[in-house]
């Protein structure tokens, strides 16, 4: 007799490599593609708060076009997955592929973010 494969299989294998992808975007494709989009956009560099301000940015908070180019990114990434749900196998990747991809990018952004406006040598 012919073995059957079971029907699950495949769809096991692009959540699987959904998850994975995801995470390993989030964690090295993100940061580099916002340091491009500030590059080519000339994107503002925020100027550093001085050490206890973590809760104020005072008086000259970094411009609209530095939070877009940490957002944008992440933004296309979520379109692009919403406009592969109608079709269920690209949907069975894309879903999870946004859904590892988007907490790890949200991590990446805030330890950078941190780092640009809040980081001085003391």
């Amino acid at each position: 007799m012919d073995e059957v494969t079971p029907a699950g299989s495949a769809r096991g294998w692009r959540i699987s490599l959904g998850v994975c992808a995801g995470l390993l975007a989030g964690f090295f494709w993100y940061v580099p593609a916002v340091i491009l989009w500030q590059h080519y956009f000339d994107v503002p560099r925020p100027r550093v708060y001085p050490h206890g301000s973590f809760t104020l940015l005072g008086l000259d908070p970094p411009p609209a076009s530095y939070w877009v180019s940490w957002a944008a990114p992440a933004l296309l990434v979520v379109v692009f997955g919403l406009v592969t749900v109608s079709w269920r196998a690209a949907r069975q990747f894309a879903v999870p592929f946004v859904l590892a991809f988007l907490p790890i990018a949200a991590l990446a952004a805030w330890f950078v973010v941190g780092m640009d406006l809040f980081f001085t040598p003391d």
